[in-house]
């Protein structure tokens, strides 16, 4: 695709199969699912990327969201399994078709980003899991979630189970995977899943604000906060956790944009936020 039509059709270049990225005029990325003729599926290689490029983000927002309006993204791109479970040397024990999402989102949630999913389609089986791998999410009314593991004959691996279940509660992912139940997003919010639900006139909107709200944030405090909260999603956090989060909250309070937020405070004028 040349970078002309990149341009113009606002979706970024093409950084892997089905996976074009985009960085807005407020510095704000946006991951694009395009693969919108299998409902935005998500190739091995899109997840290749996404593992890789985790480790470099460093302090972005990231918006994971799908093209079409009709589908976020509709799980595995089941035409790509032979490539997903090649064995790993003759004779040797196949992949596992999970295995690229598994470091896919375990990027996600190491890295130095905070990530929005923006649903304004319906999310399934590994659409679910990039979901929840973020840390915010909105949608739309209309849509819906479900992981149809139980349908496919497959057991869900241990990290997928806990993102899902820290984000939708225990009786909501024991509905997707015991049940197969769809979730609406009408149920997902009530669930505690989602930020915002929005109407679908309103969904640009909400997702601009909720975007803003970020960017206006004093980063330092974003991060640690942030940090601390993937910890708790995942168990009780560690000693070392703890540790690193109470040197955060000392660097907070010393730091720049601490002074410059209490100066603000006082001359009645939004802060102006450098990260230091």
């Amino acid at each position: 695709m040349s970078e002309a039509a990149s341009e113009r059709d606002g979706l970024g270049d093409e950084v892997a199969p089905g996976l074009r990225t985009a960085i807005g005029d407020d510095g704000v990325h946006t991951w694009w699912l395009c693969n919108e003729a299998r409902r935005n599926a998500i190739s091995p290689g899109a997840l290749r990327w996404i593992a890789a490029t985790g480790p470099t983000l460093a302090g972005e927002i990231v918006v994971l969201r799908g093209v079409g309006g009709r589908a976020f993204c509709a799980g595995f791109d089941l035409t790509a399994l032979a490539e997903a479970t090649a064995p790993r040397q003759p004779g040797g024990p196949s992949l596992l078709p999970d295995e690229a999402l598994i470091a896919a989102t375990s990027a996600m949630r190491r890295a130095n980003a905070t990530f929005v999913a923006a649903l304004d389609g319906y999310a399934i089986g590994a659409g679910v899991e990039l979901a929840c791998a973020c840390d915010l999410r909105l949608a739309r009314r209309g849509v819906f979630l479900a992981v149809p593991a139980a349908e496919l004959g497959v057991v869900y691996h241990a990290a997928g189970l806990q993102s899902i279940a820290a984000a939708l509660g225990p009786a909501g992912v024991r509905r997707l995977l015991l049940l197969g139940d769809r979730l609406d997003a009408e149920e997902a919010w009530s669930l505690g899943a989602l930020i915002r639900l929005c109407d679908p006139d309103d969904f640009e909107a909400a997702l601009s604000d909720v975007l803003d709200r970020l960017r206006r944030g004093a980063p330092l405090s974003i991060q640690g906060n942030r940090e601390l909260l993937r910890a708790l999603e995942r168990g009780a956090p560690s000693t070392e956790q703890l540790e690193d989060h109470e040197a955060r909250r000392h660097a907070a309070y010393a730091s720049e944009d601490h002074r410059e937020a209490r100066q603000a405070r006082i001359e009645g004028r939004p802060p102006r936020f450098r990260g230091r």
